[in-house]
């Protein structure tokens, strides 16, 4: 059976994969009228729907949130073997995951939902853990491998998948990402781990336990990467720059604490710390490059909730973070200084109530200050942010409102009010039905509207462009903008569980700072595209110890494609993954995971027929396997596991023709649980 499924899945027809999409909208409604037990079904499926906490603000059943939500589990996390934070999110529909794409400020991955970028960054997707932004503002997106957490304290991951603006502001622009970690109060006692192989290694250590009415929880982790080979086992050209790859280990020390502690009987007080270092290199041959970079980062989070009457809530969350470089930059020039330091202190209040029956209600607000230190960065130009000191001031207000009109449709209405130092103030509305029209089986139909604010290098730019050789009239820089419609279904047939999607966002005043402006546009926010696909995930048992989650997305983009910025090719025409982990008793499981992800092309530059860099990037495969083993070490929990990546020994690119992924890699994990 998992060959065969394999063989399915990949086989790159175009008309397998639509009539895969058809097959799957025409089920339900099949099984629906076939189904003479209605009221037996609807039991069976609401025991089993999850309920999510990110999508509005509001605890809901996934099946009545506003817009699509992907539950990454701890379960999945550990089946799909992987090493960077990052690598989890290939398993997500829609999402496009290259490896150490980032070539110039942090060795690191780019992680983007419909593949819609055109810098590294990934800057169009806002990331949060526990509800605190790890967004950059310096170049916006997130930088993996600084973050201060590691694996086996996530207890689950939400991703949003399309706008949600409604509910997080800008830059939540095609999606959110909301990293959940585990309460200490469930993992109590200690452990360690320990993995290794070829060119990487670590060791995680944390304890768990509780004083009273206290619980908390330390880790403690050091981790060695020596990422990709030095040498590009097949180049695409034999010019030196495309043989050699980019200069990307690191090593990674993190350290959290988190605790929770019970006030009395309405009120709970919890408070984290993390901190993330280590040395880092970046850059690539022939350009801007840091072999020796020291990142030290950390964060303080303090976070008070009330609980109220009637299920209601009140919560004040307060977190200063702190992300720093220290780098020496070289490139033809000689060296600069490649520091940056960027500081954020935020505070946001949120109110959670039923104003009238049936209705529930959240509102709050926030404000916020950055301040991004960067000379290399953002000195740039004659102009007062010449020495890279760069602040940014934010305000929000937003309300979201859940209302069943009746027992089978729920509404969802909400909104984002929000004033910031770059581009003013905006609001970012959204609308949404969920109509159960059958037992076991919904239809969502949303319209909403987001936005995307300039990143601190991008505002320093719009000076230099409005420079006296350049465009002395240009255009007050605004935010990027999107309108997003979607129609959405999930149901149960049988024992599977299927999520399908269709949307259609339509993107305007699109930036683009980092290529020549034509004298036509004379316009940063010139950019527009128009965007339409599908998404599908399927998750299902088969028989009592096999689980099989399935995921496939595509579409098209159409753009103008000004001042040189290629969007109209951005999205694959489609990606698969398949996950199946079985049971072989009560000791042994095994998962295999494949993606596979069409031809791409997201980076202009890259296009030279003459060195054999063509305007596509080759589409890819790739195929992941875990097998662990529980046993007892006298008292202790034990697990012995084998993880391949890349079990094929597939050699391929990603994002750029110099990002090679490396070859088969294996590694040995060993935990203990005492």
């Amino acid at each position: 059976m998992l060959v065969e499924i394999l063989r399915q899945v990949y086989r790159p027809s175009r008309r397998s994969l639509f009539a895969a999409c058809a097959i799957t909208i025409c089920l339900p409604f099949e099984a629906t009228f076939a189904q003479d037990n209605a009221s037996k079904e609807e039991s069976i499926f609401l025991d089993d729907i999850p309920v999510i906490l990110s999508a509005s603000r509001l605890s809901q059943p996934i099946n009545e949130a506003p817009v699509a939500v992907t539950i990454i589990d701890r379960q999945m996390i550990k089946d799909s073997g992987a090493w960077d934070l990052s690598e989890v999110f290939r398993l997500v529909p829609g999402m496009y995951v290259a490896y150490h794409a980032d070539p110039y400020f942090s060795a690191d991955s780019t992680v983007a939902y419909h593949g819609m970028v055109t810098t590294t960054t990934s800057d169009r997707m806002q990331v949060l853990i526990d509800g605190r932004s790890v967004y950059s503002s310096l170049f916006g997106g997130v930088n993996w491998s600084d973050l201060p957490i590691v694996l086996d304290d996530i207890e689950r991951i939400e991703v949003i998948r399309g706008p949600d603006s409604a509910s997080y502001g800008a830059n939540s622009y095609s999606g959110v990402i909301n990293i959940i970690t585990r309460h200490p109060a469930e993992s109590q006692g200690a452990s360690v781990s320990l993995s290794e192989g070829p060119g990487r290694s670590e060791g995680v250590f944390r304890y768990a336990g509780k004083e009273g009415a206290l619980s908390y929880r330390l880790s403690a982790s050091a981790r060695h990467d020596k990422g990709e080979a030095d040498l590009v086992e097949r180049p695409t050209s034999l010019f030196k720059f495309w043989t050699l790859n980019k200069y990307d280990n690191k090593t990674i020390q993190n350290f959290t604490l988190r605790t929770d502690y019970q006030v009395n009987a309405d009120d709970t007080l919890e408070f984290q710390f993390g901190y993330n270092g280590g040395p880092r290199q970046v850059g690539e041959y022939g350009n801007v490059s840091a072999v020796r970079r020291q990142a030290e980062n950390h964060f303080e989070m303090l976070h008070w909730r009330r609980v109220l009457d009637n299920g209601g809530e009140l919560s004040v969350q307060a977190f200063h973070t702190v992300e720093r470089v220290s780098a020496t930059l070289q490139d033809s020039d000689g060296y600069s200084n490649g520091d940056a330091t960027l500081r954020r202190f935020d505070l946001e209040v949120q109110h959670t109530f039923s104003p009238f029956k049936n209705t529930r209600l959240v509102w709050g607000g926030s404000v916020r200050y950055d301040q991004t230190t960067a000379p290399y960065y953002l000195g740039v130009g004659d102009n007062q942010y010449l020495f890279g000191d760069f602040p940014y001031h934010l305000r929000r207000a937003f309300a979201n409102a859940e209302w069943r009109a009746t027992p089978d449709l729920v509404l969802n209405i909400g909104g984002m009010a929000e004033n910031n130092t770059y581009t003013g103030t905006d609001i970012t509305p959204r609308i949404a039905a969920n109509w159960h029209f059958q037992p076991g089986h919904t239809l969502r139909l949303s319209h909403s509207r987001a936005t995307r604010s300039p990143s601190a290098y991008e505002k320093v730019y719009e000076g230099y462009w409005r420079g006296a050789d350049f465009y002395p009239d240009l255009p007050i820089l605004r935010p990027e903008r999107v309108r997003s419609t979607e129609i959405g279904y999930m149901g149960k047939i049988g024992k599977i569980d299927v999520d399908m999607r269709l949307f259609n966002d339509d993107y305007s005043d699109l930036i683009d700072v980092r290529n020549q402006l034509s004298p036509a546009s004379g316009n940063l926010n010139a950019g527009s595209a128009m965007m339409r696909g599908y998404e599908m995930q399927i998750k299902t048992p088969i028989g009592d110890n096999t689980r099989v989650i399935y995921g496939l997305s595509g579409g098209r983009v159409n753009s103008n494609n000004v001042n040189g910025v290629i969007y109209s090719d951005s999205l694959p025409q489609y990606s698969h993954s398949l996950m199946i982990s079985h049971d072989f008793n009560a000791r042994l499981r095994g998962s295999v995971v494949a993606y596979q992800v069409a031809r791409t092309k997201f980076n202009a530059t890259d296009y030279n027929p003459s060195q054999n860099r063509y305007y596509f990037i080759d589409a890819n495969k790739r195929i992941d396997a875990r097998l662990g083993y529980q046993f007892n070490l006298g008292n202790t929990r034990a697990e012995l596991a084998l993880i391949v990546q890349n079990l094929a020994n597939a050699h391929y690119f990603e994002y750029r023709h110099d990002n090679e992924l490396p070859g088969r890699l294996a590694r040995l994990n060993l935990k203990l649980d005492f």
